[in-house]
């Protein structure tokens, strides 16, 4: 086990891998009441690939509600008996189960591991999931902002697996078997695929106990390593669709602007430095504290709909700024014009540059009050786990010349895209 003291904050870090390969992350909170855990598989949408064929497009989402539902019992049950919340995520590179509890820590602990280590899957539970979930396709189908934000991902990687809806559509949901399943699961849930991360008022030598009931599976890391080098390329190769224009029934148009960026090639700390200017650079253009901001604002090119999301993963690297308008070319005219002059003169963001420091740094300080924000923060495997405490010190150390030479790349090297919906 080692342990990372951070005296400044009277905080520890604690890991340990065990013997099965599963990462162990815990920052104890003695004086807390909740501990929050989430055990994360690597595994997410884009993962369509297995050693010999396909899987349909939406199987990991599917997955997730389905390791819930086992034989002869819930695990939402278990949870409630035990008076845990519990909860559930997938993203397009990862599946997170959790639960927050202020007792019978250890006993949660070992519904949260017998939730993700055994699976049960049957056809006729699979053909119920198979119509819940299609509602679920159906409701995010007729919602703008779910499709402003999927249908302009799709524009920056189309026909990739970055195009398909983490949820998948009804024609593929439809396809998942119960051999799909299986085969899945063992692919991607194998334990050295699997990262717990735990913050509360209890330590890891306390947890080790259970964890050590955990069988020591053998992995196969090489074919794992082989499939995503591959989902990889199928990303890195798929094109840009420069403008879409979608009809759906909206009181106010709604458009988006997407950046592709470079795929990134930095891991570990360097990868959480690059990702957390590349943040800082976007605060100083479009926070409302922004002087851009407020002038874009005022000259109603932007207004109260407007936002912005960034991604960065292993294989991608994308920018999304979307809004409602009536007056959507303005919009997609204007915003990558007032970018490059955020970069070709940079003294205009000089004097908010440490006011924007300062506010993701009271952010993070905020943060450690959370155990939820604190446990979402232990790293991953990409940054090199690095966690809010280390961010902290990263943070402290971007000056401004840093952070416009990593938006710089960005822009340099991105293709674009517009969508509107109207």
């Amino acid at each position: 086990m080692h342990q990372k003291h951070y005296k400044q904050y009277d905080e520890v870090v604690e890991t340990t891998r065990l013997a099965n390969g599963m990462e162990v992350i815990v920052n104890p909170k003695p004086r807390f009441n909740s501990t929050y855990a989430m055990l994360t598989t690597n595994f997410g949408s884009i993962d369509v690939r297995l050693a010999n064929r396909s899987v349909p497009a939406g199987i990991a989402h599917f997955m997730e509600h389905k390791l819930f539902d086992k034989q002869h019992y819930d695990s939402s049950d278990h949870y409630a008996a035990l008076g845990a919340s519990d909860n559930a995520f997938t993203s397009f590179t990862q599946t997170s189960y959790l639960f927050t509890a202020t007792d019978n820590v250890l006993a949660n602990l070992r519904v949260l591991l017998d939730l993700v280590y055994h699976p049960f899957f049957s056809p006729e539970k699979i053909a119920k999931e198979q119509g819940i979930i299609g509602q679920e396709i159906l409701m995010y189908q007729d919602d703008p902002n779910s499709r402003i934000y999927f249908d302009t991902i799709a524009n920056l990687y189309s026909h990739s697996p970055l195009s398909a809806d983490i949820a998948g559509d009804i024609d593929s949901i439809a396809q998942i078997t119960e051999a799909d399943l299986y085969a899945t699961y063992r692919q991607y849930y194998q334990p050295g695929n699997l990262t717990l991360t735990v913050c509360g008022p209890i330590t890891l030598a306390e947890m080790l106990p259970v964890l050590h009931e955990l069988p020591a599976t053998s992995a196969n890391p090489a074919e794992l390593r082989r499939l995503q080098q591959q989902t990889k390329r199928d990303i890195q190769n798929s094109t840009v669709v420069p403008a879409t224009t979608t009809t759906l029934a909206v009181t106010t148009p709604k458009a988006a602007l997407g950046y592709r960026g470079p795929a990134p090639v930095v891991r570990g700390r360097e990868f959480a430095k690059q990702e957390l200017a590349f943040g800082i650079f976007l605060q100083l253009l479009f926070s409302e504290d922004s002087d851009i901001y407020q002038n874009l604002y005022q000259t109603g090119i932007i207004n109260d709909s407007f936002g912005f999301d960034f991604e960065m993963e292993a294989d991608y690297h994308f920018l999304i700024l979307a809004l409602d308008t009536d007056h959507p070319d303005r919009f997609f005219t204007t915003i990558p014009a007032v970018i490059q002059k955020a970069l070709q003169e940079p003294q205009r963001l000089a004097r908010q540059f440490k006011l924007i420091q300062n506010e993701e740094l009271g952010a993070r300080i905020t943060q450690m009050n959370s155990v939820t924000g604190t446990a979402n923060q232990l790293g991953t495997t990409l940054d090199g786990y690095t966690n809010l405490f280390d961010e902290i010190e990263i943070i402290n150390q971007l000056d401004l010349p840093t952070v416009l030479q990593i938006a710089q790349t960005f822009f340099q090297a991105s293709q674009k895209t517009t969508n509107l919906i109207k």
